[in-house]
């Protein structure tokens, strides 16, 4: 889409309002809003940002130590082609923005933009999709957070009590051009799993964008707060954001092998094999929060260890087995130590770039788990040398700085300056005296 036929696309909908948003690098979704007679120049011109935003915390705050802060600016560039409208607010589209410099150049700090340098150079066709796992709340006049149903996991009464709802999302999303294939009640009160259709792995990402921007925004019109936060209760089952990926050459499924026991080609094992090497150091990216941990824990169908298996939902990175009579086209391999509060396209960056270099150093995974991998003997964990993934945010930042691939993928400014807003929220955690610890022992000592 150029910009005649973007403003054509405005002008027919009656597009009062356009918002232009970005994904800052601590996993937030910001931007500004054109009002109409703006919208022409500034799809030119973009938004100017202080240099501070792109590593802006989750916290609201700078980054102590950070080179980016209240002098300087950059352009938040928007990319014609994301333009979607936006259902559930009358009037209103958006389009998402790279970050770039004021003259437009590559910022050399921007999620997006890295993903598509790569995607660009990488020599593959690459789908992906994002699972996502939420939790309908609702909140009494107290503040008091509550699951909004008490339903069964896959129990039809969570079917029926978010109808209404997931109807309005779906319906949405199909207008943005997002398919959704299936939804059900996943294993806590009030969660929900909403499954959406594969894409290309940028618009997979831009997807993912609008999935949670309008979840949340038709959830907050009935009054819900729809949370994709990893660990939102403390004895309820966490909310996974399970990233699925499959490579292509010539319309060719390339990770698809008929002839092999688990239909997964030599390279598909290869780019497991480079998935699991960098796994600790991906989790930096895929479960970017403090929080993220809490859901990471043993028997929990997390996958808190470095395997792999066929259709094996405790090991870290599951082989899917497809879809029956469809096995060359579906069959894909999702890593399950992710979840949704992450920047999106760091996070498909950070896997993909692990597995393709799985495949340039013909990395071999090991053998494939078939049980939950810590439920084998411990001489048998030491054999397949299956630890345990990063327990907390500060031990998957010191796997990031040990790990040299991503300061070549993402560059040294941009990877030191992740390394310390992720370290800045570890501190920040770390600072906190919670109301467990209180209870437990300021009478005790």
């Amino acid at each position: 889409m150029n910009k005649e036929e973007l403003l054509k696309a405005i002008e027919k909908e009656d597009v009062s309002f356009l918002r232009f948003l970005y994904v800052d690098n601590d996993g937030l979704i910001r931007g500004y809003v054109s009002a109409k007679n703006s919208i022409s120049g500034d799809l030119d011109s973009g938004h100017a940002y202080t240099s501070a935003m792109p590593f802006f915390s989750a916290l609201d705050t700078i980054v102590s130590g950070s080179r980016f802060g209240p002098v300087g600016e950059y352009r938040h560039v928007p990319d014609l082609t994301s333009f979607r409208l936006v259902p559930y607010i009358p009037n209103t589209a958006s389009v998402i923005c790279d970050i770039k410099t004021i003259a437009h150049e590559p910022s050399g700090i921007c999620g997006r933009s890295a993903l598509k340098d790569f995607l660009n150079s990488c020599g593959y066709d690459i789908k992906a999709s994002f699972e996502n796992e939420l939790y309908f709340i609702l909140e009494d006049e107290n503040g008091y957070l509550r699951p909004f149903d008490n339903s069964l996991c896959f129990a039809t009464s969570g079917m029926n009590s978010t109808s209404e709802i997931i109807a309005e999302i779906v319906d949405a999303l199909a207008i943005q051009g997002i398919e959704v294939e299936k939804y059900y009640p996943e294993y806590g009160p009030g969660q929900q799993e909403i499954v959406c259709k594969y894409d290309t792995a940028l618009r997979a990402s831009d997807n993912q964008v609008m999935f949670r921007e309008t979840v949340r925004g038709i959830a907050e019109k009935h009054g819900v707060i729809a949370s994709f936060m990893p660990k939102p209760f403390q004895n309820l089952a966490g909310s996974g954001g399970h990233i699925h990926v499959s490579i292509w050459k010539n319309g060719t499924n390339l990770f698809y092998d008929q002839n092999d026991p688990l239909n997964l080609s030599k390279l598909g094992r290869n780019f497991v094999g480079g998935v699991l090497k960098h796994l600790p150091a991906i989790c930096a990216f895929t479960a970017a929060t403090v929080t993220s941990y809490k859901r990471l824990i043993p028997n929990n169908w997390a996958s808190c260890t470095n395997t792999w298996g066929l259709d094996n939902r405790e090991a870290a990175a599951r082989v899917c087995s497809g879809q029956y009579g469809r096995e060359s086209e579906t069959l894909n391999v999702e890593i399950k130590a992710a979840d949704c509060a992450n920047n999106p396209y760091l996070a498909l960056l950070a896997i993909l770039s692990a597995g393709v270099d799985g495949i340039e150093n013909n990395l071999d995974p090991g053998e494939p788990v078939y049980q939950d991998p810590l439920t084998l003997s411990a001489e048998e964990q030491k054999r397949q040398n299956i630890i345990r993934l990063p327990q907390t945010l500060g031990e998957a930042v010191a796997a990031l700085q040990a790990d040299t691939l991503y300061k070549n993928v993402l560059g040294e400014v941009f990877w030191e300056e992740y390394i310390k807003l992720k370290e800045f929220n570890w501190r920040q955690y770390n600072a906190q005296v919670t109301p467990w610890e209180i209870s437990k022992f300021a009478k005790i000592f």
